[in-house]
């Protein structure tokens, strides 16, 4: 039986779609939008081509996913402050697997603040309410929905007309609806300090020293699996979005970065972290993205404290027509893991995994305020333990109107 929020979000949706004498205008102070998805993937799970479905439990691969949403979008100068909101209520259901079905609250809200000419900085916050990937999570039987929460305030000193004093602080809290001892729940808050260059041309660059402190929940304390309950992680970052040419944009981020844990140091790890977008945009209706991204993340395990990640993508965007455009994306990565804190048997090798990615979808406007989308995302993921590896293809279909 459908709930009363289930019924509320399924008017709301109907209602906009059904109401084509409004339309949304780039200069409203607010703004509705509703949107309807329907994506079939045909390895919700991400099981390996060996895996028996049902020795775990599960009744079959795939699953259709329906995901209805509403939200508001407010966006409002007074003056020389401006207030940007967006707030999103997604309802997902599972055709297959029921027990997966959940609502979702996101939300993003900033103040851009000045005061006279020389300070200006924001205050925000947001919210994420998603269901954990199977592909590192695999307690299949059991939803496992993570809520990821930021504040943050930052302070700019303008003390030349390029140059500024930068000043902030910040609260993350990460929350499993299980538990999740791979990517654990935790609360970090810290300050980040350092100097801002931007010239008249609107670039940007920034040099920063960030500290942040945190305390893991959701586990208790082990000596034997060195599972810690505190840790620091703190970083120099230098980040930039410059203009190369009249088309070209440069967007990278590079930092040095040393996580520490209060009990157990062969839990620690440190060493070079960023991130590098270029985007040529060779038309006002086209453009084209090439990325790369170095990491290193938390993954505790007995056999891995974290692992190192590099990736390659490259995206395109083109707006064929006034109501026709059509996106596509490739992507190759690897990750891999180290700091195992136990001594690995003879021939045992840590985990290596190699992934690709790839996309297309079309996208059709009958009207400004609504857009029609189909697509498809294929992924596939080799692992040197043939029981990690897996193919997935996701389909969808998306209806999406906004007032």
């Amino acid at each position: 039986m459908m709930s009363w929020q289930k019924f509320l979000l399924a008017y709301a949706v109907a209602a906009l779609v059904h109401a084509p004498l409004v339309m949304a205008d780039e200069a409203d102070v607010l703004n509705v939008n509703a949107g309807l998805t329907m994506m079939h993937d045909n390895n919700l799970f991400r099981l390996s081509p060996t895996a028996n479905p049902a020795a775990l439990g599960l009744d079959g691969r795939s699953d259709t996913v329906t995901q209805m949403s509403v939200g508001l979008n407010l966006n409002k100068m007074l003056g020389r402050q401006q207030f940007i909101a967006n707030v999103n209520f997604v309802d997902s259901s599972y055709k297959r697997n029921s027990y997966l079905d959940f609502q979702a609250l996101n939300y993003d809200g900033k103040w851009l603040w000045a005061i006279g000419n020389r300070w200006t900085g924001d205050l925000s916050l947001d919210r994420s309410e998603t269901l954990n990937t199977f592909s590192d999570y695999t307690s299949y039987r059991n939803r496992n929905v993570r809520v990821v929460d930021n504040q943050r305030f930052s302070a700019n000193y303008w003390f030349h007309t390029s140059w500024a004093a930068v000043l902030g602080v910040s609260r993350t809290s990460v929350t499993n609806e299980q538990a999740f001892l791979e990517d654990s729940d935790y609360e970090a808050s810290g300050f980040n300090y350092g100097v801002r260059y931007r010239p008249v041309s609107g670039n940007t660059a920034t040099l920063r020293i960030k500290q942040l402190d945190g305390r893991y929940s959701k586990r208790e304390f082990n000596v034997a699996s060195q599972y810690d309950n505190g840790f620091s992680h703190n970083s120099i970052e230098a980040d930039t979005s410059w203009l190369l040419t009249g088309k070209t944009q440069l967007r990278g981020r590079l930092e040095y970065l040393e996580r520490k844990h209060d009990h157990f140091a062969s839990r620690d790890y440190s060493g070079w972290a960023g991130n590098l977008d270029l985007v040529y945009a060779a038309t006002a209706k086209s453009s084209l993205t090439f990325g790369y991204k170095h990491g290193l993340e938390s993954f505790q395990l007995q056999t891995s404290s974290y692992y190192e990640a590099d990736e390659l993508n490259l995206g395109s965007r083109w707006e064929i027509t006034s109501k026709i455009s059509t996106g596509a994306r490739l992507g190759y990565g690897k990750r891999n893991y180290q700091g195992a804190v136990v001594t690995l048997p003879a021939g045992f090798q840590q985990r290596e995994e190699k992934f690709t990615r790839a996309g297309l979808d079309l996208g059709y406007r009958p009207a400004r305020w609504l857009e029609l989308k189909v697509g498809t995302n294929f992924e596939k993921r080799n692992v040197n333990d043939d029981r990690f590896d897996y193919k997935d293809r996701v389909t969808y279909f998306s209806l999406n109107a906004q007032y």
